[in-house]
Protein backbone atom coordinates (compact mmCIF):
# COMPACT_ATOMS: atom_id res chain seq x y z
CA UNK A 1 0.00 0.00 0.00
CA UNK A 2 1.08 3.23 -0.92
CA UNK A 3 0.93 6.22 1.13
CA UNK A 4 1.52 9.85 1.11
CA UNK A 5 1.30 12.69 3.49
CA UNK A 6 1.00 16.22 2.42
CA UNK A 7 0.70 19.19 4.50
CA UNK A 8 -1.60 22.46 4.16
CA UNK A 9 -1.47 25.82 5.04
CA UNK A 10 -1.77 29.75 4.84
CA UNK A 11 1.03 32.23 5.16
CA UNK A 12 -0.82 34.51 8.00
CA UNK A 13 -0.74 31.75 10.25
CA UNK A 14 2.60 30.02 11.67
CA UNK A 15 4.21 28.00 8.69
CA UNK A 16 7.20 26.69 10.65
CA UNK A 17 4.78 25.63 13.62
CA UNK A 18 2.68 24.42 10.52
CA UNK A 19 5.67 22.59 9.28
CA UNK A 20 6.89 20.70 12.46
CA UNK A 21 3.41 19.90 12.90
CA UNK A 22 2.90 18.09 10.11
CA UNK A 23 6.45 16.40 9.93
CA UNK A 24 5.34 14.79 13.76
CA UNK A 25 2.55 13.51 12.03
CA UNK A 26 4.35 12.11 8.96
CA UNK A 27 6.32 10.29 11.31
CA UNK A 28 3.13 9.11 13.43
CA UNK A 29 2.32 7.56 10.34
CA UNK A 30 5.53 5.79 9.02
CA UNK A 31 5.40 4.10 12.41
CA UNK A 32 2.63 2.98 12.40
CA UNK A 33 1.93 1.74 8.63
CA UNK A 34 4.91 0.25 9.19
CA UNK A 35 4.02 -1.89 11.56
CA UNK A 36 0.16 -2.20 10.50
CA UNK A 37 0.67 -2.80 6.83
CA UNK A 38 4.23 -3.06 5.98
CA UNK A 39 4.05 -0.11 4.27
CA UNK A 40 6.58 3.04 4.28
CA UNK A 41 4.68 6.28 3.42
CA UNK A 42 6.24 9.37 1.83
CA UNK A 43 6.35 12.63 2.39
CA UNK A 44 4.64 14.75 -0.66
CA UNK A 45 5.61 18.36 1.05
CA UNK A 46 3.94 21.44 2.17
CA UNK A 47 1.06 23.33 0.33
CA UNK A 48 0.96 27.03 0.66
CA UNK A 49 -2.88 27.91 -0.07
CA UNK A 50 -2.40 30.71 -2.25
CA UNK A 51 0.15 28.65 -4.55
CA UNK A 52 -2.27 25.42 -4.29
CA UNK A 53 -3.23 25.11 -8.25
CA UNK A 54 0.20 25.35 -9.42
CA UNK A 55 1.88 23.70 -6.92
CA UNK A 56 -0.73 20.25 -6.57
CA UNK A 57 -0.12 20.71 -10.73
CA UNK A 58 3.34 20.07 -10.05
CA UNK A 59 2.45 16.77 -7.90
CA UNK A 60 -0.01 15.67 -9.51
CA UNK A 61 1.70 12.64 -11.01
CA UNK A 62 2.53 11.50 -7.47
CA UNK A 63 -0.69 12.26 -6.01
CA UNK A 64 -2.41 9.40 -8.32
CA UNK A 65 0.13 6.94 -7.57
CA UNK A 66 -0.62 6.76 -3.99
CA UNK A 67 -3.46 4.43 -2.65
CA UNK A 68 -3.95 6.94 0.88
CA UNK A 69 -3.19 10.79 0.84
CA UNK A 70 -3.33 12.03 4.45
CA UNK A 71 -3.55 15.66 4.20
CA UNK A 72 -2.45 17.63 7.09
CA UNK A 73 -4.38 20.59 7.52
CA UNK A 74 -1.07 22.81 9.00
CA UNK A 75 -3.42 25.42 10.10
CA UNK A 76 -6.93 26.61 8.95
CA UNK A 77 -7.18 26.83 4.67
CA UNK A 78 -10.30 26.77 2.49
CA UNK A 79 -12.44 23.90 1.44
CA UNK A 80 -10.72 24.09 -1.64
CA UNK A 81 -7.54 23.11 -1.35
CA UNK A 82 -8.42 19.54 0.08
CA UNK A 83 -10.90 19.20 -2.23
CA UNK A 84 -8.55 19.56 -5.13
CA UNK A 85 -6.73 17.14 -3.44
CA UNK A 86 -8.93 14.86 -3.59
CA UNK A 87 -9.57 15.44 -7.37
CA UNK A 88 -6.04 14.61 -8.50
CA UNK A 89 -5.74 11.71 -5.63
CA UNK A 90 -5.66 8.18 -7.11
CA UNK A 91 -6.83 6.43 -3.97
CA UNK A 92 -8.64 7.28 -0.76
CA UNK A 93 -8.18 11.12 1.11
CA UNK A 94 -8.12 11.05 5.02
CA UNK A 95 -7.80 14.86 6.91
CA UNK A 96 -5.68 14.88 10.04
CA UNK A 97 -6.15 18.32 12.01
CA UNK A 98 -3.23 19.13 14.96
CA UNK A 99 -3.38 20.45 18.20
CA UNK A 100 -1.99 23.95 19.03
CA UNK A 101 1.60 24.53 19.97
CA UNK A 102 0.51 27.05 22.12
CA UNK A 103 -1.55 28.07 24.28
CA UNK A 104 -2.63 31.20 26.51
CA UNK A 105 0.70 33.54 24.70
CA UNK A 106 -2.23 35.51 21.91
CA UNK A 107 -3.30 34.57 18.80
CA UNK A 108 -3.60 30.94 17.31
CA UNK A 109 -1.02 30.11 15.90
CA UNK A 110 -2.57 27.38 13.39
CA UNK A 111 -6.89 27.02 13.65
CA UNK A 112 -6.13 23.76 12.40
CA UNK A 113 -9.15 22.06 13.79
CA UNK A 114 -11.55 25.04 12.71
CA UNK A 115 -10.03 24.42 8.41
CA UNK A 116 -10.57 20.67 9.12
CA UNK A 117 -14.69 21.27 10.44
CA UNK A 118 -14.74 23.53 7.70
CA UNK A 119 -13.78 20.85 5.02
CA UNK A 120 -15.64 18.23 6.41
CA UNK A 121 -18.38 20.23 6.13
CA UNK A 122 -18.00 20.51 2.36
CA UNK A 123 -16.83 16.93 1.96
CA UNK A 124 -20.27 15.63 3.82
CA UNK A 125 -22.58 18.38 2.08
CA UNK A 126 -21.26 16.71 -1.57
CA UNK A 127 -22.14 13.23 -0.18
CA UNK A 128 -18.32 12.23 0.71
CA UNK A 129 -17.47 10.91 4.29
CA UNK A 130 -13.76 11.94 4.84
CA UNK A 131 -11.75 10.10 7.05
CA UNK A 132 -10.03 12.40 9.49
CA UNK A 133 -8.40 12.12 12.36
CA UNK A 134 -7.83 15.18 15.30
CA UNK A 135 -5.50 15.06 18.01
CA UNK A 136 -1.91 14.77 18.45
CA UNK A 137 0.08 12.30 16.47
CA UNK A 138 1.84 10.90 19.71
CA UNK A 139 -1.45 10.29 21.67
CA UNK A 140 -1.96 6.61 22.02
CA UNK A 141 -5.74 7.07 20.98
CA UNK A 142 -4.76 8.48 17.43
CA UNK A 143 -2.13 5.91 16.64
CA UNK A 144 -5.03 3.36 17.91
CA UNK A 145 -7.38 5.26 15.11
CA UNK A 146 -4.66 5.25 12.37
CA UNK A 147 -3.92 1.94 12.08
CA UNK A 148 -7.53 0.74 12.36
CA UNK A 149 -8.49 3.36 8.86
CA UNK A 150 -4.94 1.83 7.56
CA UNK A 151 -6.08 -1.76 8.18
CA UNK A 152 -9.60 -1.07 6.91
CA UNK A 153 -8.27 0.36 3.73
CA UNK A 154 -5.72 -2.61 3.00
CA UNK A 155 -8.99 -4.98 3.35
CA UNK A 156 -10.82 -3.09 1.26
CA UNK A 157 -7.92 -3.34 -1.39
CA UNK A 158 -7.10 -6.43 -0.87
CA UNK A 159 -11.51 -6.95 -2.07
CA UNK A 160 -11.15 -5.16 -4.94
CA UNK A 161 -8.36 -7.34 -6.15
CA UNK A 162 -9.53 -10.76 -4.79
CA UNK A 163 -10.12 -13.13 -7.53
CA UNK A 164 -12.07 -16.40 -6.20
CA UNK A 165 -12.38 -19.35 -7.79
CA UNK A 166 -15.74 -22.00 -7.03
CA UNK A 167 -14.57 -25.29 -7.37
CA UNK A 168 -17.86 -26.89 -8.40
CA UNK A 169 -21.07 -25.92 -6.99
CA UNK A 170 -22.53 -25.90 -3.38
CA UNK A 171 -24.80 -28.91 -1.64
CA UNK A 172 -27.96 -29.10 -2.65
CA UNK A 173 -30.72 -26.97 -0.60
CA UNK A 174 -27.59 -24.94 0.99
CA UNK A 175 -29.10 -21.43 -0.35
CA UNK A 176 -26.81 -19.40 2.10
CA UNK A 177 -23.68 -20.35 -0.21
CA UNK A 178 -25.58 -18.51 -3.20
CA UNK A 179 -24.19 -15.35 -4.54
CA UNK A 180 -24.55 -12.77 -6.66
CA UNK A 181 -21.26 -12.56 -9.39
CA UNK A 182 -22.46 -8.69 -10.23
CA UNK A 183 -23.05 -7.04 -6.76
CA UNK A 184 -19.69 -8.61 -5.56
CA UNK A 185 -18.12 -6.69 -8.69
CA UNK A 186 -19.61 -3.81 -8.46
CA UNK A 187 -19.86 -3.25 -4.77
CA UNK A 188 -16.34 -4.69 -3.81
CA UNK A 189 -14.89 -5.45 -7.00
CA UNK A 190 -14.30 -8.87 -6.36
CA UNK A 191 -14.25 -11.49 -9.54
CA UNK A 192 -15.40 -15.09 -10.08
CA UNK A 193 -14.32 -18.20 -11.44
CA UNK A 194 -16.24 -21.15 -11.74
CA UNK A 195 -14.57 -24.17 -11.94
CA UNK A 196 -15.77 -27.58 -12.93
CA UNK A 197 -14.84 -30.03 -9.67
CA UNK A 198 -13.41 -32.73 -12.33
CA UNK A 199 -10.73 -30.32 -13.37
CA UNK A 200 -9.95 -30.13 -10.07
CA UNK A 201 -9.83 -34.06 -9.48
CA UNK A 202 -7.49 -33.72 -13.48
CA UNK A 203 -5.28 -31.09 -11.98
CA UNK A 204 -4.76 -33.53 -8.77
CA UNK A 205 -4.33 -36.50 -10.87
CA UNK A 206 -1.20 -34.70 -12.40
CA UNK A 207 0.73 -34.91 -9.13
CA UNK A 208 4.25 -36.85 -9.47
CA UNK A 209 5.44 -38.90 -6.53
CA UNK A 210 8.18 -36.79 -5.03
CA UNK A 211 5.96 -33.59 -5.42
CA UNK A 212 4.47 -35.57 -2.22
CA UNK A 213 7.63 -35.50 -0.30
CA UNK A 214 7.48 -32.03 1.54
CA UNK A 215 3.62 -32.62 2.59
CA UNK A 216 4.48 -36.23 3.63
CA UNK A 217 6.97 -34.74 6.02
CA UNK A 218 4.45 -32.41 7.88
CA UNK A 219 1.64 -35.40 7.66
CA UNK A 220 4.07 -37.87 9.52
CA UNK A 221 4.34 -35.35 12.57
CA UNK A 222 1.16 -35.47 13.43
CA UNK A 223 -0.09 -38.01 16.02
CA UNK A 224 -2.42 -40.90 14.74
CA UNK A 225 -1.76 -40.56 10.94
CA UNK A 226 -0.70 -43.72 10.29
CA UNK A 227 -4.25 -44.66 11.67
CA UNK A 228 -5.82 -43.32 8.04
CA UNK A 229 -5.87 -45.31 5.10
CA UNK A 230 -2.69 -44.89 3.22
CA UNK A 231 -4.73 -44.77 -0.25
CA UNK A 232 -6.68 -41.42 1.20
CA UNK A 233 -3.69 -39.89 2.62
CA UNK A 234 -2.41 -39.58 -0.56
CA UNK A 235 -5.44 -38.78 -2.37
CA UNK A 236 -5.91 -36.06 -0.13
CA UNK A 237 -2.02 -34.62 -0.28
CA UNK A 238 -2.51 -35.05 -4.19
CA UNK A 239 -6.10 -32.83 -3.71
CA UNK A 240 -3.56 -30.14 -2.34
CA UNK A 241 -1.00 -29.80 -5.19
CA UNK A 242 -4.22 -29.91 -7.39
CA UNK A 243 -5.61 -27.00 -5.82
CA UNK A 244 -2.53 -25.13 -5.64
CA UNK A 245 -2.18 -25.46 -9.92
CA UNK A 246 -6.02 -24.44 -10.34
CA UNK A 247 -4.56 -21.11 -8.12
CA UNK A 248 -1.87 -20.51 -10.14
CA UNK A 249 -3.38 -21.11 -13.55
CA UNK A 250 -6.89 -19.12 -13.26
CA UNK A 251 -4.68 -16.86 -11.18
CA UNK A 252 -6.82 -17.02 -7.79
CA UNK A 253 -6.34 -15.31 -4.42
CA UNK A 254 -9.22 -17.35 -2.72
CA UNK A 255 -11.25 -20.55 -3.46
CA UNK A 256 -14.04 -22.16 -2.16
CA UNK A 257 -14.86 -25.90 -2.98
CA UNK A 258 -17.54 -28.21 -3.45
CA UNK A 259 -16.05 -30.21 -0.78
CA UNK A 260 -18.62 -33.21 -0.33
CA UNK A 261 -18.96 -35.73 -0.90
CA UNK A 262 -17.62 -36.11 -4.34
CA UNK A 263 -13.74 -35.56 -3.11
CA UNK A 264 -14.71 -38.35 -1.10
CA UNK A 265 -16.67 -40.80 -3.28
CA UNK A 266 -15.10 -40.16 -6.79
CA UNK A 267 -11.99 -38.81 -5.88
CA UNK A 268 -10.87 -41.04 -2.58
CA UNK A 269 -9.70 -38.30 -0.33
CA UNK A 270 -10.81 -35.82 1.93
CA UNK A 271 -9.86 -32.08 0.51
CA UNK A 272 -10.25 -30.89 4.25
CA UNK A 273 -5.99 -31.32 4.49
CA UNK A 274 -6.08 -28.99 1.43
CA UNK A 275 -7.61 -26.16 3.14
CA UNK A 276 -6.12 -26.05 6.45
CA UNK A 277 -2.81 -25.81 4.07
CA UNK A 278 -3.87 -22.87 2.13
CA UNK A 279 -5.54 -20.75 4.51
CA UNK A 280 -2.23 -20.64 6.74
CA UNK A 281 -0.80 -19.64 3.35
CA UNK A 282 -2.78 -16.80 3.22
CA UNK A 283 -5.33 -18.12 0.40
CA UNK A 284 -8.75 -17.81 2.29
CA UNK A 285 -10.21 -21.64 1.24
CA UNK A 286 -13.81 -21.70 2.15
CA UNK A 287 -16.11 -24.74 2.26
CA UNK A 288 -18.94 -25.73 0.36
CA UNK A 289 -18.81 -23.36 -2.38
CA UNK A 290 -19.76 -20.73 0.25
CA UNK A 291 -18.66 -17.37 -1.49
CA UNK A 292 -19.75 -14.89 1.00
CA UNK A 293 -18.34 -17.00 3.86
CA UNK A 294 -14.87 -17.38 1.88
CA UNK A 295 -14.85 -13.36 1.92
CA UNK A 296 -15.86 -12.77 5.27
CA UNK A 297 -12.25 -15.09 6.43
CA UNK A 298 -10.65 -12.61 4.11
CA UNK A 299 -12.00 -9.90 5.65
CA UNK A 300 -10.62 -11.39 9.03
CA UNK A 301 -7.26 -12.56 7.49
CA UNK A 302 -6.67 -8.61 6.66
CA UNK A 303 -8.41 -7.06 9.78
CA UNK A 304 -6.76 -9.62 12.11
CA UNK A 305 -3.70 -10.53 10.43
CA UNK A 306 -4.03 -14.53 11.34
CA UNK A 307 -5.49 -17.16 9.75
CA UNK A 308 -9.20 -17.38 10.36
CA UNK A 309 -11.82 -20.40 11.27
CA UNK A 310 -14.16 -21.23 8.39
CA UNK A 311 -17.16 -22.98 10.56
CA UNK A 312 -21.18 -23.31 11.54
CA UNK A 313 -22.38 -22.14 14.40
CA UNK A 314 -23.45 -25.38 16.35
CA UNK A 315 -24.39 -25.59 20.27
CA UNK A 316 -24.15 -23.24 23.05
CA UNK A 317 -22.51 -24.52 26.01
CA UNK A 318 -23.35 -21.72 28.76
CA UNK A 319 -24.93 -18.95 28.77
CA UNK A 320 -22.33 -16.79 27.34
CA UNK A 321 -20.50 -19.50 24.94
CA UNK A 322 -20.76 -20.23 21.79
CA UNK A 323 -19.54 -23.25 19.59
CA UNK A 324 -18.43 -23.32 15.79
CA UNK A 325 -17.49 -26.27 14.23
CA UNK A 326 -16.48 -27.97 10.96
CA UNK A 327 -15.21 -31.03 10.05
CA UNK A 328 -11.63 -31.17 9.75
CA UNK A 329 -10.03 -27.89 8.14
CA UNK A 330 -9.01 -25.51 10.07
CA UNK A 331 -6.07 -24.00 9.95
CA UNK A 332 -2.94 -25.74 11.68
CA UNK A 333 -1.50 -22.53 13.26
CA UNK A 334 -5.21 -22.24 14.95
CA UNK A 335 -4.65 -24.81 17.26
CA UNK A 336 -5.19 -25.10 20.87
CA UNK A 337 -3.57 -28.40 21.63
CA UNK A 338 -1.86 -31.49 19.50
CA UNK A 339 -3.14 -32.18 16.52
CA UNK A 340 -4.44 -35.53 15.07
CA UNK A 341 -4.84 -36.82 11.93
CA UNK A 342 -8.60 -38.13 11.53
CA UNK A 343 -11.07 -39.19 8.94
CA UNK A 344 -14.32 -37.06 8.08
CA UNK A 345 -16.61 -37.94 10.97
CA UNK A 346 -19.68 -38.46 9.10
CA UNK A 347 -18.25 -39.95 5.71
CA UNK A 348 -15.13 -41.69 7.79
CA UNK A 349 -12.70 -40.40 4.72
CA UNK A 350 -9.10 -38.92 5.56
CA UNK A 351 -7.57 -36.92 5.47
CA UNK A 352 -9.05 -34.50 8.17
CA UNK A 353 -7.76 -32.80 11.40
CA UNK A 354 -9.03 -33.36 15.05
CA UNK A 355 -8.31 -30.43 17.18
CA UNK A 356 -9.84 -28.20 19.24
CA UNK A 357 -8.83 -24.27 18.39
CA UNK A 358 -6.86 -21.63 20.61
CA UNK A 359 -8.25 -19.28 22.77
CA UNK A 360 -7.57 -15.17 22.40
CA UNK A 361 -9.31 -12.20 20.84
CA UNK A 362 -11.60 -12.37 18.27
CA UNK A 363 -15.02 -11.18 16.69
CA UNK A 364 -17.22 -13.51 14.49
CA UNK A 365 -17.99 -12.00 11.30
CA UNK A 366 -20.50 -12.93 8.03
CA UNK A 367 -20.54 -11.44 5.16
CA UNK A 368 -23.94 -11.57 5.10
CA UNK A 369 -26.74 -11.63 1.95
CA UNK A 370 -30.48 -10.87 1.93
CA UNK A 371 -32.96 -9.34 -0.01
CA UNK A 372 -31.98 -5.76 0.63
CA UNK A 373 -28.58 -6.23 -0.42
CA UNK A 374 -25.03 -7.15 1.66
CA UNK A 375 -24.46 -6.75 5.05
CA UNK A 376 -21.63 -7.49 7.65
CA UNK A 377 -22.84 -9.47 10.86
CA UNK A 378 -20.07 -9.01 13.76
CA UNK A 379 -20.04 -11.27 16.97
CA UNK A 380 -18.61 -9.38 20.04
CA UNK A 381 -16.16 -11.40 22.19
CA UNK A 382 -13.07 -13.82 22.62
CA UNK A 383 -12.40 -17.16 21.83
CA UNK A 384 -11.79 -19.79 25.15
CA UNK A 385 -9.89 -22.66 24.58
CA UNK A 386 -11.56 -25.59 25.93
CA UNK A 387 -11.23 -29.29 24.80
CA UNK A 388 -12.80 -30.53 21.50
CA UNK A 389 -16.52 -30.58 21.75
CA UNK A 390 -16.90 -32.74 18.74
CA UNK A 391 -14.44 -34.78 16.19
CA UNK A 392 -13.17 -32.19 13.57
CA UNK A 393 -12.24 -28.85 14.96
CA UNK A 394 -14.50 -26.44 17.20
CA UNK A 395 -14.04 -22.70 18.47
CA UNK A 396 -15.39 -21.96 21.89
CA UNK A 397 -16.27 -17.84 21.71
CA UNK A 398 -17.29 -15.97 24.66
CA UNK A 399 -20.08 -13.70 23.83
CA UNK A 400 -20.45 -10.11 25.41
CA UNK A 401 -23.91 -10.38 25.20
CA UNK A 402 -25.92 -13.65 26.81
CA UNK A 403 -25.26 -16.58 24.24
CA UNK A 404 -28.94 -17.13 23.93
CA UNK A 405 -29.93 -13.63 23.05
CA UNK A 406 -27.13 -13.73 20.22
CA UNK A 407 -28.46 -16.59 18.40
CA UNK A 408 -31.64 -15.50 19.07
CA UNK A 409 -31.12 -12.33 17.20
CA UNK A 410 -29.33 -13.74 14.63
CA UNK A 411 -32.21 -15.90 14.08
CA UNK A 412 -34.48 -12.90 13.82
CA UNK A 413 -31.44 -11.47 11.06
CA UNK A 414 -31.67 -14.24 9.11
CA UNK A 415 -28.40 -15.33 9.72
CA UNK A 416 -26.45 -18.26 7.45
CA UNK A 417 -24.86 -20.84 8.82
CA UNK A 418 -21.43 -20.04 8.07
CA UNK A 419 -19.33 -17.57 10.07
CA UNK A 420 -15.72 -16.79 10.20
CA UNK A 421 -13.63 -16.60 13.86
CA UNK A 422 -11.11 -13.99 12.91
CA UNK A 423 -8.31 -14.16 15.69
CA UNK A 424 -7.33 -10.67 16.48
CA UNK A 425 -9.81 -8.63 14.68
CA UNK A 426 -11.42 -5.95 16.28
CA UNK A 427 -15.13 -5.58 16.21
CA UNK A 428 -14.56 -1.36 16.11
CA UNK A 429 -12.20 -2.55 12.84
CA UNK A 430 -15.45 -4.35 11.56
CA UNK A 431 -17.69 -1.65 11.35
CA UNK A 432 -14.92 1.02 10.27
CA UNK A 433 -14.92 -1.38 7.03
CA UNK A 434 -18.73 -1.42 6.82
CA UNK A 435 -18.35 2.08 6.32
CA UNK A 436 -15.38 2.30 4.05
CA UNK A 437 -17.56 -0.03 1.59
CA UNK A 438 -20.95 1.54 2.48
CA UNK A 439 -22.79 -1.49 3.50
CA UNK A 440 -24.71 -1.84 6.84
CA UNK A 441 -22.87 -3.56 9.96
CA UNK A 442 -25.23 -6.05 12.54
CA UNK A 443 -23.21 -5.96 15.74
CA UNK A 444 -24.38 -8.70 17.95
Amino acid sequence: MKIGVLGVYRPQFDQQAAEEASRRVLEAVIEVAQAAVNSKPQWLGMVDEWQAESRLAEMAGRLAENDVIIAVMGTFVGADVVKRVSELAGGALWLWTVTEPRVGQGRLSLNSLCGGLLTNYAFKQSGVSLPMLSGDPDDVLMQKRLRSLLLVEKTHQALRETTIGIVGKHPAGFYPCDYDADQLRQLFGVEIRQIPLQEAFRQSDLSQAEQLDGPYQVVSGLEGWKNVEPAEVQSSLKAELGLRRLIDEYHLTSLTVECWPQYMTEYGGAVCWAMSRLIDDQIMAGCEADVNGTLSMLLCRQLGGQSPFFGDLVHQVQEDRLVFWHCGAAPLSLAGERPRASVHPNRKVGLTLDFALAGGPATVVRLHRDQKGYAIMAIEGDAVQEPLHFSGNTATFRTRRPASKVVEDLLRDGAEHHFSVGYGVEVEDVQSLAVRLGIPVHVY
